[in-house]
């Protein structure tokens, strides 16, 4: 059974989450002089952005980017990259550097050779937060998506993947994504997952251990997961 760390309330999970984040981030900004943060969208990790937002930090020395994307506009209501903008990039986090994971293609297959050169300095990234779906995906990685055995491949040289979704339910109505890799995880510094709700954590302990996240944390078993009802 995968390890978790349980809170009394999601307010302490977002605290702990935030602050444990800001405190990564800045030994490795005094260390290292640099940090890459890599960003899950989601209604969970988004109250955590807010409160990492009001940290003092060397922020314009911070590359954040995302961990997966709706192939949309920024304008959508799908994009996760609006999200990041509207939760984290206030306050005193303004000045950090945030890569898109989009471009003006119409087609994530035809625009994912010009992220994947964007994001060649996230191919190992000092801090990961991970999200979960009620199917079991993290990332974009949805059971049965189209580029899925090759963006969670160990073996792949490639920082991202595109994904086709159709037919997951959980993607909805966008089917188009792009995603991190395997890999990009199992050279992350840290990589912490953030879950809410008793349904979450049962597919978390799902005892088949086939779904997405259960490879993921096969392939990391560092990850540290946080949990709240």
């Amino acid at each position: 059974m995968t390890k978790i760390t349980e809170f009394p309330s999601r307010n302490a999970l977002y605290d702990t989450a935030a602050n444990g984040i800001g405190n990564i981030l800045n030994s490795t900004l005094i260390e290292a002089g640099a940090a890459t943060l890599l960003l899950s969208g989601g209604s969970t990790p988004s109250p955590v952005y807010q409160r990492l937002s009001a940290i003092a930090l060397t922020w314009e020395k911070v590359q954040v980017g995302l961990v997966d994307e709706r192939w949309v506009p920024l304008t959508s209501p799908g994009s996760n990259e609006a999200l990041i903008r509207s939760s984290l990039m206030i306050n005193n986090a303004a000045n950090a550097n945030l890569a898109r994971m989009v471009s003006e293609n119409a087609s994530v297959f035809d625009g994912w050779a010009e992220i994947e050169n964007a994001y060649k300095p996230f191919s190992a990234p000092d801090i990961v937060i991970l999200g979960m779906g009620q199917d079991g995906h993290c990332a974009s990685w949805f059971p049965g998506s189209k580029g899925l055995e090759t963006a969670m491949s160990p073996h792949t040289a490639n920082v991202t993947a595109p994904i086709d979704a159709t037919g997951c339910p959980v993607a909805g109505d966008y089917h188009e994504r792009i995603t991190i890799t395997l890999p990009v995880l199992m050279r992350a510094q840290h990589v912490i997952l953030l879950i809410t709700g008793d349904e979450k954590k049962a597919v978390l302990n799902e005892s088949s251990k086939q779904l997405p996240i259960h490879k993921a944390i096969e392939a990391c078993p560092d990850i540290t997961v946080f949990w709240a009802p």
